[in-house]
């Protein structure tokens, strides 16, 4: 049989595709085999001292130990979490650059900004949870409003109203603001650049509230510097035995938990993810890791947890939070 010069073009074009994609499929495996070749960068897209900077600091040695090359923490703050994220959105995706992520860098950002020149939510791949964190609402002790209810009622009666302040355009101040809109109270949003300042403002008393992740204000609280004034979580918190819920307060509908994981640009190949996940979950069952992550109040994830299926569920809560509060950021 004769084939058309079409026929044969197409025969030999499929070919090479054919053989094209068994040397991609090849390296790929060759590259799992090898992975990691050389030090992990593993950033987090904000200063020092923070919860993402506090997993990466924990998760780090267990995943060097484990991946047999060095796992570098770098801080590369800068616009609220955009300019380390975007470096890693466009990094090579060969595993060797990652990022702690989650909730506010990869849900609530994907939610409520606009115009960025990446997408939070799908530049990236998660690989494995670390671990969760509820927000605490936070008083000076001297102010004279012991509950939620006292508070609202002294907003109202403040001529001008309560400041509360944090970082804008992540979770604590949309919950400043679902707060705001549940309990009618007369607040003030006051940007700060972190959540460090606003909590030196609160216990200084020049701001009546702040909202920012248990790790951060755990021990200020418990050294009576701080009042927790309720928690966001499901369930009062074993740390805060006497803050309520928000729940529990009467005001519902507001985000509970923020995410912290282990994240890699979308294109990272499955053999590496695979390789990572291996070492991840073998990470997350050790013991320095757990306790390490418990001691700085951040609640382990369990093993069996899927943690992108927790994202994708976040992302449908955070896009309501967002729709209600009207806050979109440019």
């Amino acid at each position: 049989m004769t084939h058309s010069p079409t026929r044969r073009a197409l025969t030999l074009g499929l070919t090479a595709l054919a053989a094209m994609a068994g040397t991609r499929h090849g390296l790929a495996a060759e590259l799992a085999a090898t992975y990691p070749t050389k030090p992990i960068k593993l950033v987090v897209p904000f200063a020092p001292g923070g919860p993402n900077d506090i997993a990466a600091r924990i998760i780090a040695p267990a995943l060097q130990g484990r991946l047999g090359q060095p796992v570098l923490v770098t801080n590369v703050p800068g616009a609220g979490g955009r300019v380390g994220s975007k470096g890693v959105a466009t990094a090579a995706p060969d595993g060797h650059t990652l990022m702690i992520g989650g909730t506010n860098l990869n849900v609530v950002m994907a939610a409520a900004h606009r115009g960025l020149d990446y997408r939070p939510a799908e530049d990236f791949v998660p690989v494995a949870g670390i671990g969760t964190d509820a927000m605490v609402l936070a008083v000076h002790p001297g102010l004279q409003a012991g509950t939620v209810a006292a508070f609202v009622e002294l907003s109202k009666r403040s001529q001008g109203g309560l400041g509360a302040g944090s970082a804008p355009g992540i979770g604590p101040h949309f919950v400043i603001e679902m707060f705001r809109l549940r309990t009618g109270a007369n607040l003030t949003f006051i940007p700060y650049k972190g959540a460090a300042p606003a909590i030196q403002d609160a216990m200084g008393g020049h701001l009546a509230m702040t909202v920012t992740n248990k790790a951060m204000l755990l021990p200020l609280v418990q050294k009576g510097q701080l009042r927790a004034l309720a928690v966001t979580s499901p369930e009062r918190l074993p740390e805060l035995p006497n803050a309520p819920t928000l729940r529990e307060s009467g005001v519902t509908g507001v985000p509970s938990l923020n995410w912290y994981g282990l994240m890699a640009p979308a294109a990272t190949s499955a053999p590496v993810l695979a390789r990572l996940r291996t070492a991840m979950a073998e990470a997350m069952r050790s013991r320095e890791v757990i306790d390490g992550l418990r001691r700085a109040g951040l609640d382990p994830a369990p093993s069996d947890t899927d943690f992108a299926a927790q994202l994708v569920a976040q992302r449908r809560e955070w896009d309501a939070v967002v729709k209600e509060t009207r806050i979109v950021l440019e």
